[in-house]
């Protein structure tokens, strides 16, 4: 019965070391890693205010900021590269960058292809359209104007494609033009960026916002995220060590009220 005990106790001791020194604990999974890696961000710099190209041609932008303050707070080396849109998966596939970072929503489409840290920003998509004192607001038989590529056209496509006529853009200034000029009837854009437009009182008076139904979307888009190559563990697991760390010490409360 002794030799049990010993046995027990010897097993113990030794498992307890396992633990202290095991990547898997608590205190290792919050610790900052000591080697810096070089990360390379791609982003379309041109959907104000998460990313746009400033008067000195630099990329700034609240998904930018925050980056920066995710890098810094994880011991990362980050640059940003300014690239279209519909290519920044696809260059990321083929490892021309280490990640993108450009109000990128977490769909189930494009998990098939590409890794995503966990969500930073919830993002809640707008119709943008005309007043109009004769009718309620409808999607019915109406052009609307969406940036190509991006999942408001995956969720256009999903939930009004038999209703309406979609009709894509490279940039959201090209969509906000052409529904003031009266081209197409309603602009399906992010709330930040449909506030951003209400800012000017013209705008204002002519124009109103109506949301989309909240569950539906919810089923479609988990938010923001950054991607990353699938499989890339190491880097998703370092990005969301950082943005934990800005969250938890304010530092991201700060960047987002500096935008919103």
């Amino acid at each position: 019965m002794n030799w049990i005990l010993n046995n027990m106790l010897i097993l113990r001791f030794f498992l307890s070391i396992f633990l202290l020194f095991s990547p898997l604990t608590v205190l290792s999974s919050t610790a900052v890693p000591n080697d810096n890696i070089k990360v390379r961000f791609a982003t379309d710099a041109n959907y104000y205010p998460f990313e746009y190209l400033d008067e000195q041609q630099q990329i700034q932008g609240f998904d930018i900021d925050m980056a920066k303050a995710i890098c810094k707070a994880v011991n990362l080396t980050c640059s940003f590269h300014h690239q279209r849109f519909e290519s920044l998966l696809l260059s990321l596939s083929f490892a021309r960058f280490d990640a993108v970072i450009s109000a990128l929503d977490i769909t189930s489409e494009r998990l098939k292809t590409v890794g995503f840290t966990n969500s930073y920003y919830e993002n809640t998509p707008v119709f943008i359209s005309k007043k109009s004192a004769e009718e309620r607001f409808s999607t019915v038989g109406k052009f609307i104007g969406v940036r190509s590529n991006s999942s408001n056209q995956e969720y256009l496509i999903k939930y009004e494609k038999e209703n309406s006529f979609i009709i894509s853009y490279v940039t959201y200034y090209e969509i906000l033009s052409d529904l003031s000029a009266e081209k197409i009837d309603a602009a399906f854009v992010d709330q930040a960026v449909a506030s951003e437009f209400l800012k000017q009182k013209d705008n204002r008076i002519h124009f109103d916002v109506q949301k989309i139904n909240s569950s539906q979307r919810k089923l479609f888009s988990q938010g923001y995220g950054i991607a990353i190559q699938k499989g890339n563990v190491i880097l998703q697991n370092r990005l969301n060590l950082g943005l934990k760390i800005i969250t938890e010490n304010g530092t991201y409360q700060k960047i987002y009220e500096r935008y919103f």
